[in-house]
């Protein structure tokens, strides 16, 4: 699963302000950034490699100028599929249990 990038409020202060602080390329990464954006939204904005973007979204998560979610499906949550068919009395069942615990 991708990983979804947000700012935090230092990354939109950051971006606002311009800092000379954060490189140039990490601003135009920051000037991209809504919540929960693919970093392949980024890449086809700028142009760059999805490498190049990655490493500086990396970068600005350890800065604390973006937050990321979605690195792994969680095992409580798993991922959907919907290659097969499925049954509402299922679902229905999965929720029943998950409440239960």
């Amino acid at each position: 699963m991708t990983r979804l990038y947000s700012l935090t409020e230092a990354g939109r202060r950051a971006f606002e302000t311009q800092s000379g602080k954060v490189p140039l390329d990490s601003r135009r990464v920051l000037g991209l950034i809504k919540p929960d954006t693919d970093p392949q939204n980024v890449c086809a904005r700028l142009g760059w490699s999805e490498a190049a973007v990655i490493e500086i979204l990396e970068e600005l998560e350890f800065g604390g100028l973006v937050k990321s979610i979605g690195a792994s499906a969680s095992p409580d949550e798993p991922d959907l599929d919907f290659t097969n068919s499925f049954k509402v009395a299922d679902i229905r069942a999965a929720l029943r249990a998950r409440d239960k615990k």
